[in-house]
């Protein structure tokens, strides 16, 4: 939105899309045509018209005048004399009232004004304008177009995007995992397609949406849960294929012991007969949910793991020990949490034990920054910390049997050299021995 702010929304036929203050939209004007397209609305019934992107701050609007020419006009980046010093900025600059500006906005919300000319009123009511910096220039043509304005961008719903909004949003969600450690993450397990890769997610999905997307519906994911039912909220904004999420198996926590049963009374073709309409439906919702249970616990107990990624409010290391039976040899297993005391002990365990290889916590940093025309630096607002990640390699520990060891004939033969070669004064001190012993 102008504001730079998202908003996730579900696009169904018929439907007014409401954007708060930027306007409301009709549905079938969007649903269609394609991602990354700027739209602006326009008049009363909800039309939209496709305009150049807002990034580049140059579209040309019905009265021939955009925010790029404002800023062309009224920004000249280079030296200057002006200073902000001597400017007051209050309500007294500008001379258009508070009614006259809301009746301008209510003019542009319906149409009848567009918002590049409500954006060339403002600037030319205000007083100081002239007197300003460039830079406050600019700064201030850019308030108002987040003000104002009425486009949007339709983004498509990938794993970076639904990052990036929970990140700013609601960030306990995903338990604080940034775009970049969600990356490291997803390198250092070797998430690929025709994969076999172990999860446990308690990201709402986020960990199992990511590999879900770069698995691309070739392989098997066998996802393990808290409770009886999974909570991959984020699934549902993914907006994946019907065969994208076919190779999911979710296996609650509680299910992973295989001597624990999960018994079922299949009934037989008379006792089905027998039942009414409603009990014949409960017991075919039954039935499905017990065959799916058993396939996904089969898919676990197969073991024979590419991988093992653990996000999990539990000790890393006890759900690292039940599952690592699962994992092949030289496999990586990937450990995330946003406390890095949590994943200290892990390190210890496994740098002790042998059954792992390289055990290393990590930390990635990322820095956000402003590229403008002669105003690049850093953001003064970024996130402190995305969690961290701990990798090792699994590693199956197995004895030395020296029968396994083939001696081939190049060995025999290298022996017999070597005995060959030995001094004469070697041989005359064997030879002393063996008599001495021999007497």
């Amino acid at each position: 939105m102008p504001s730079g702010n998202a908003k996730l929304i579900v696009l169904k036929p018929n439907t007014m899309v409401n954007l708060g203050k930027f306007g409301s939209f009709q549905s079938d004007f969007l649903i269609g045509k394609p991602y990354g397209l700027s739209y602006e609305i326009i008049g009363k019934q909800g039309e939209i018209r496709p305009v150049v992107h807002v990034s580049k701050n140059n579209s040309i609007g019905e009265c021939g005048i955009s925010p790029g020419f404002l800023i062309a006009k009224y920004l000249q980046l280079e030296e200057t004399a002006a200073n902000n010093q001597m400017i007051v900025d209050d309500a007294s600059n500008q001379k258009l009232t508070h009614q006259q500006v809301l009746a301008l906005k209510e003019k542009g919300l319906q149409g009848e004004l567009a918002t590049e000319e409500i954006i060339k009123m403002m600037v030319d009511s205000h007083s100081n304008f002239s007197k300003k910096t460039e830079y406050s220039k600019a700064k201030y043509i850019e308030r108002k177009k987040k003000k104002f304005m009425k486009t949007f961008t339709p983004v498509r719903p990938t794993i970076s995007t639904i990052n990036d909004y929970f990140f700013s949003k609601n960030p306990d969600k995903i338990k604080n995992m940034r775009i970049d450690t969600l990356s490291q993450l997803l390198s250092m397990a070797n998430v690929h397609a025709n994969a076999k890769l172990l999860v446990v997610d308690d990201t709402q999905g986020l960990i199992v949406s990511s590999c879900l997307e770069r698995m691309g519906g070739i392989g098997q994911l066998v996802a393990i849960h808290e409770g009886d039912h999974h909570n991959f909220d984020l699934l549902r904004y993914m907006n994946l294929s019907e065969s994208a999420t076919s190779i999911l198996h979710p296996v609650p926590m509680t299910m992973i012991d295989q001597s624990i049963p999960d018994d079922f009374e299949i009934l037989t073709d008379e006792q089905v007969s027998q039942l009414s309409k409603n009990e014949t439906t409960s017991y075919g919702r039954r039935k499905a949910a017990w065959e799916s249970r058993v396939r996904c616990r089969k898919a676990l107990h197969d073991g024979n793991f590419d991988g093992l990624i653990v996000s999990s409010s539990f000790q890393p290391e006890t759900v690292i020990k039940e599952l690592m039976q699962y994992v092949n040899g030289s496999r990586p297993i990937v450990v995330y949490s946003f406390n890095k005391e949590v994943l200290l002990q892990t390190a210890y365990w496994m740098r002790r034990s042998r059954d792992f290889l390289n055990a290393e916590l990590t930390e990635s940093s990322m820095r956000q920054y402003q590229v403008l025309p002669g105003r690049m630096h850093p953001n003064m607002n970024m996130s402190c910390g995305g969690g961290y990640l701990l990798s090792a390699l699994r590693v199956i520990d197995c004895p030395f049997d020296p029968s396994l060891v083939r001696r081939s004939a190049d060995d025999g033969d290298d022996r017999r050299s070597k005995k060959k070669k030995a001094s004469p004064a070697h041989n005359e001190d064997e030879e002393q021995g063996q008599a001495q012993e021999a007497n």
